[in-house]
């Protein structure tokens, strides 16, 4: 039996019981909000002695139609997100109860990448271990349930990196309050063409993944199709969250390109704040620009703008390190 390298105390009723984090099969797709079983990443899970604290198992896969390894072999940092956001949604419904029809906001996320060197994929599917803390807000209600997850990474048994979370689960009334709360202003830009940017150019393998078409120096506008099996991956009434983090690593990867670096590039941390949903029948342009950082040598900063007409849908700061430094990691 596919197992963790270490046995944990966890919490099943009222007694405690030793268990083993699996991966011999993935848990039920409704507990992530997922349509396909295989898009679900996650195997296993656990609330330790210390309530607020769960152990999250997950496999991912050699290579993914979305999430696919690139040219130098490391695992997709936005499977990390991603694979963050189905556990906090999995420890919602299985540890605290929410209902499964419930609708799920996510209001902000941030991970960090500190040792690349375990995402580098060979030649088995890689063994995930998201040991963090959910705490949920006191003001909840049968309507409204909001809280923080906060998880640290192994890859294989090797400390890899941390993400965290900020989500809002609520009913179809409350969902429906939000959602349609403030109405997009007048004035939308045309539809633009569909000249997208080559995939090389924005640090993705497939073409047909590519967001992006350019406008300018630092400017893009987004393109979206509701028939992508990954993007919408099930129907949405909004512009993804998940597609905007992978348009703004796109983003980042071209104008690190534009900038005349050459070097394939590894997102190796981000912070993303959501501020409103994005319709799907109107232009999201995305800007990017290069900041200061203190980070380690060769690491380059991003600031990036989501904005629909004059709203902004969302903001992110992102670090980039090439794949020469990373390969001495």
């Amino acid at each position: 039996m596919s197992i963790s390298t270490f046995p944990e105390i966890c919490t099943e009723g009222v007694k405690p019981v030793r268990h083993l984090l699996t991966y011999d099969q993935t848990v039920p797709r409704t507990l992530v909000h997922r349509a396909a079983v295989t898009e679900v990443f996650l195997t296993d899970g656990c609330r330790m002695e210390d309530a607020e604290r769960v152990l999250i198992a997950a496999q991912w896969p050699r290579s993914h139609a979305l999430y696919e390894p690139d040219a130098a072999a490391f695992s997709d940092p936005v499977l990390l997100v991603e694979t963050v956001r189905q556990a906090a949604i999995y420890t919602a419904h299985r540890f605290h109860d929410v209902p499964l029809a419930h609708r799920f906001i996510f209001c902000d996320l941030d991970f960090q990448i500190e040792d690349p060197a375990p995402l580098r994929v060979g030649g088995a599917p890689l063994r995930v271990v998201l040991d963090g803390r959910f705490t949920p807000d006191t003001n909840q209600s049968t309507k409204r349930f909001g809280a923080r997850y906060e998880t640290a990474l192994k890859v294989n048994g090797l400390h890899c990196g941390r993400a965290s979370v900020r989500l809002l689960a609520v009913g179809d009334e409350l969902y429906a309050t939000l959602r349609y709360r403030s109405t997009p202003a007048g004035g939308l830009l045309p539809p633009r063409s569909r000249t997208l940017l080559p995939a090389a150019d924005v640090g993705q393998v497939r073409p047909e993944n590519v967001l992006l078409s350019s406008e300018g120096p630092g400017k893009y506008g987004m393109h979206l199709d509701a028939k992508h099996p990954g993007y919408f991956e099930h129907a949405s009434d909004h512009v993804p969250g998940m597609a905007l983090v992978e348009a703004f690593r796109q983003a980042g990867h071209q104008l690190l390109r534009q900038s005349g670096d050459p070097r394939t590039h590894l997102m190796t941390s981000c912070e993303v704040s959501f501020d409103c949903f994005g319709e799907l029948d109107a232009p999201v342009t995305v800007e990017a620009h290069e900041g200061l950082t203190d980070a380690a040598p060769g690491d380059r900063l991003v600031r990036l703008t989501a904005t629909q007409g004059e709203r902004t849908l969302a903001r992110a700061t992102s670090v980039y390190r090439p794949h020469r430094v990373v390969s001495a990691c």
